[in-house]
């Protein structure tokens, strides 16, 4: 699927349209698709999950849409609002996942020119992982929103209701930890 770009005031146009005509939706689903599924996709590390998820999120966004209010931020913030509760209620709903078991894992290499390289590449993904699910709640909220869904710290900041600083300090000290706790695994 191929990311569409908007202007901001095409974005407006679309959603003004889209509230009498629910075709006029399909511009907007096709541009923040990509990015609501990389996103729900990395929060839930389950492809069929993410596929249901990402179905509902678009169904609440088309049905909710007369609640969108463009005076209190953009129309993407409010729809990775949606993402982010649709993956509370699911979470809520379910038991606290494990960590990645090795076949999820495998599934989120892209490539994998060789086999030497992708079995590097699945320790190094596996490496990551495991340390990710050990960061706070916020702290992989965070990230999947930054490197899953490709917001911005000021976007992140408006859909969790912080500081955009405190986004970056957030980021800049799980990316730390991240860092130290990968280094130390590969000195053992």
């Amino acid at each position: 699927m191929i990311e569409t770009a908007l202007t901001l005031s095409q974005e407006v146009s679309l959603v003004r349209q889209s509230r009498a005509d629910a075709r006029a939706f399909g511009a907007l689903y096709d541009h923040y698709f990509p990015r609501i599924y990389n996103y729900v996709c990395f929060r839930v590390q389950e492809p069929a999950t993410a596929d249901d998820l990402v179905s509902t999120i678009f169904m609440r966004a088309l049905d909710r849409l007369d609640t969108y209010r463009e005076e209190r931020g953009t129309f993407g913030v409010w729809l990775f609002r949606i993402a982010h509760n649709a993956v509370i209620d699911h979470y809520r709903s379910t038991a606290r996942p494990s960590p990645l078991p090795l076949e999820r894992a495998e599934r989120l290499i892209t490539s994998a020119p060789s086999a030497e390289q992708s079995a590097a590449r699945r320790q190094e993904t596996e490496a990551l992982l495991a340390q990710v699910s050990r960061l706070s709640e916020r702290e992989q909220e965070i990230i999947g929103l930054k490197f899953g869904g490709g917001l911005t710290n000021r976007k992140i900041a408006a859909l969790l209701g912080l500081k955009e600083g405190n986004i970056a300090v957030i980021l800049y000290r799980a990316m730390r930890k991240l860092r130290q706790a990968l280094a130390e695994g590969t000195e053992r």
